[in-house]
């Protein structure tokens, strides 16, 4: 078995493999608490506590209901999803819950790939030569790898 673990923001990401783990409007299982988000955006905790704590918080999460993690592994295709902006840091708990998911796998023989944050679309405008105004035409998902294939 195996899952491919993406990341995005809210709003972002709509596809049908779109998994809200947001502490405002996601799955219990998998958010953070109020507490911890709001004790690291007013700075009165550093990065490795939030991960501590948010650490602990999952810990007990799974122990409380396995099923739900089990579940999350069988889905073959994940975006986790939060309102925190993509961040080359890495400072969110998206990313975070992702590792932990492949460490889980690892104990389960679940071949679990944290493909890291989603392609965004790339929009394809054409000029609309009756009102002289851009129209987007289409949208494409680029990798970062395939745009530099065609260069």
């Amino acid at each position: 078995m195996e899952l491919q673990i993406y990341t995005a923001q809210i709003g972002k990401y709509k596809g049908p493999d779109a998994y809200d783990v947001s502490v405002k409007s996601g799955d219990i299982n998998f958010a953070p608490t109020w507490d911890i988000v709001q004790a690291w955006k007013a700075g009165e905790i550093n990065w490795d506590t939030y991960t501590q704590r948010y650490r602990e918080l999952m810990l007990n999460s799974y122990k409380r209901n396995q099923r739900a993690w089990h579940d999350i592994l069988e889905k073959g295709v994940l975006t986790l999803l939060c309102y925190c902006r993509a961040d080359e840091d890495k400072h969110c708990h998206r990313y975070l819950l992702a590792d932990f998911l492949v460490k889980l796998g690892e104990k389960n023989g679940v071949n679990v790939i944290n493909e890291g944050e989603r392609p965004l679309p790339v929009k394809e405008v054409a000029a609309d030569t009756r009102s002289g105004k851009a129209k987007v035409t289409s949208f494409h998902f680029f990798e970062k790898n395939d745009a530099d294939e065609e260069i």
